[in-house]
């Protein structure tokens, strides 16, 4: 008899989190958290469909980013962050400055986007970090170089710890960023607050039950990419004895895990010409 106890995947996993808070038909609950993360109203107009939301258990697909467009005409590029070290914010700003370069205006198009905001979503950062830190482009006079750009790192674990028992008595302020944090037993105790999270625990036990995501992999386990970028800050740090041949082993396994070859080459300063020559054929 098989007494292990089946794993139980909360929104702290980026496909649950999409799977369950990204609704192209009902945007409140994510309007409510980026509303208390940008401290001003925030309305969804759109999703882009950078990622599919996972279906089944044999869907295969791409770990990519949320990225949204408001009403005001700002893009918010969302990453979760199981762990939030110095790689993972490598990884996070490639994505982020990506994303800037695709929205920037082509050709004879004239003008500039209105705004650009990575916002990560961070577990494990520990109760000595903020609840929010923000980050801008400026000189040491605080003159900003590029208006649009701006990071903003959330702590959603200190949210929780923060909120969870003010929001159990009836404060509401907070209660999904709290929600995100949550385990099972604790947003069950939520949803008896708000309907809204009533609706989300229905979804995840719905998903937990059924096997839909029992295939669903956790940031930390982004492996190819996470273990090259930390192989070559060993290189950047004055380990350089094997570099090149570190290098192209590990764009070999980021080719394998079907990573761009142009974030590839970001990576590992190797050429896409190089690169080409080591794709598979």
């Amino acid at each position: 008899m098989n007494t292990t106890e089946k794993k139980y995947y909360t929104l702290k996993y980026d496909r649950v989190f999409k799977s369950v808070i990204v609704d192209n038909n009902d945007y409140t609950i994510m309007n409510n958290i980026l509303s208390d993360i940008l401290e001003r109203e925030v309305k969804v107009k759109r999703y882009y469909n950078t990622e599919l939301k996972s279906q089944n258990k044999k869907t295969k697909e791409n770990r990519l980013d949320v990225v949204l467009e408001t009403t005001d005409g700002t893009f918010i590029n969302l990453e979760m962050n199981s762990n939030y070290d110095k790689s993972i914010k490598i990884r996070n700003y490639i994505y982020y400055s990506g994303l800037c370069s695709e929205l920037s205006p082509k050709g004879e198009k004239k003008g500039i986007i209105k705004e650009v905001i990575q916002v990560n979503l961070n577990f494990n950062e520990g109760k000595n970090k903020p609840l929010k830190e923000e980050y801008y482009l400026r000189n040491s006079k605080g003159e900003e170089l590029i208006k649009n750009f701006h990071i903003i790192n959330v702590n959603i674990e200190r949210y929780k710890d923060t909120w969870y028992d003010k929001n159990i008595r009836g404060d509401r302020r907070h209660i999904y960023l709290t929600m995100l944090g949550s385990n099972k037993e604790e947003i069950e105790r939520l949803s008896k607050k708000d309907k809204k999270i009533k609706e989300v625990r229905n979804k995840m036990i719905r998903f937990n039950e059924d096997g839909t995501i029992t295939n669903v992999l956790t940031p930390e386990e982004d492996e190819a990419f996470v273990r090259a970028l930390r192989e070559q800050e060993a290189f950047d740090n004055g380990h350089e004895i094997g570099a090149k041949e570190t290098a192209r082993k590990n764009a070999i396994s980021m080719i394998k895990e079907k990573i761009p070859l142009k974030t590839i080459s970001k990576v590992t300063n190797i050429s896409l010409k190089d690169l080409k020559k080591l794709v598979v054929k």
